[in-house]
Formats: structure tokens, sequence, C-alpha cells
């Protein structure tokens, strides 16, 4: 779904990008498998932050980064046209939870903070899970139901109810699919970064 405006606010704010650049980035390129990642997918474009961390971090030829919003999609384009890295970022309107990619398609696919907004964050994973190479890694950073239930997040942001999981759950899932998670940290039990790998 769509972020509301306070959420965009957040989303887009210097705040979003420090955690970017000095806290997700150089944790989940510790978990990762290989050194590099040439085809990638990212799920929420947002303003083109995270393509150019997988750029810097994963050693990516390419990135395809979707979202929903064609005004965030606008904002990307600005952004990454003004570093010139519109030739390495192909930027796309399409949804999580049904992605118009081919089967078997992507070295690593990337969600930064993007699965717990959508209405069936299952289906979102079966999606990676399929376009995945056998081998590619999914690499995740989400807020889980514990923070999304609390006061201050409930009356300030929008979160759909089939976007709330524990990470026990959220893990159990991905290796119910065959992602099996390699690694994964979870900060004061409402924070989860990790990675999982695509089984043949």
């Amino acid at each position: 779904m769509k972020l509301n405006f306070m959420e965009r606010m957040m989303t887009n704010s210097p705040v979003r990008a420090y955690l970017h650049w000095r806290v997700e980035g150089p944790v989940l390129k510790s978990f990762a498998q290989k050194q590099k990642y040439p085809n990638c997918l990212e799920l929420g474009a947002g303003v083109g932050r995270g393509s150019q961390v997988i750029l810097k971090f994963f050693g990516a030829e390419k990135v395809t980064a979707v979202d929903i919003d064609p005004a965030q999609l606008g904002r990307a384009k600005k952004r990454l046209s003004g570093k010139g890295l519109l030739g390495k970022v192909e930027l796309k309107t399409e949804s999580a939870m049904k992605l118009d990619e081919a089967d078997n398609t992507y070295d690593a696919v990337f969600a930064f903070g993007v699965i717990h907004h959508m209405e069936d964050w299952r289906a979102a994973l079966r999606e990676i899970r399929r376009v995945l190479k056998p081998g590619g890694e999914y690499f995740f950073d989400e807020l889980l139901s514990g923070f999304l239930k609390s006061l201050p997040v409930r009356l300030t942001t929008d979160h759909p109810e089939g976007g709330r999981f524990t990470a026990l759950e959220f893990l159990d899932y991905l290796n119910g699919i065959n992602l099996r998670h390699a690694v994964h940290r979870v900060y004061a039990n409402f924070w989860l970064l990790g990675s999982a790998v695509k089984e043949g």
C-alpha cells in the first residue's frame, strides 16, 4: 500500500538516509554469501537511496527498482539522474505482491523496510522466491509487529494488518518456502535484519 504523509516524510528524511548508509548497507553486506550480485531487484524504490546502497555495497551492475507510488518513482528518477546512475537503475511501477518479473531472474532481492507495508506479507515473500535465481539471496530489513502496534506508531502511520509479523513468524515462513535464512539480527525485538538464500 502507499505510504501516508507521515510515513513518506520519514522515508524521505535524512534520518532514513543515515540508516540506509550507516546501518542497513553495512550490516546486510556483512551477511552476504557472495562478493557481487550483478543483477538485483529492489522492492520499494522510495527516493532511490536503496538503489545507491545496492550499487555501492553489493557490486550490482544493474538494479531494477519497483514501487507502487509513481510520485516516489519520480523522486527516485530525479535523484538518480542527478548522480548519473539512471544507466544502472531501471525504475518500474509494480506491486511487490504481484511482480511483473520473470521467474529465476535476480541474483539478489532487497527490501529495505517494505514488506511490513504489504496487505499480504506472505504473498510478497513468495514473489521474492519466485524471481530469485537458485542460490540467489534475499536481503531483508523489517519492523516487527510489536513496534507497529505501539501507540505512537499507530497514531502516526497506517500499516495494514496483513503486514504484521514477529521475527519467528517471518523466519519460519522463509524456511517453509525454501528461502533458508542464513543469518539475522533482531534489535530490541522490533527491528529485523537478515538474509536468506533460495535453495535449488
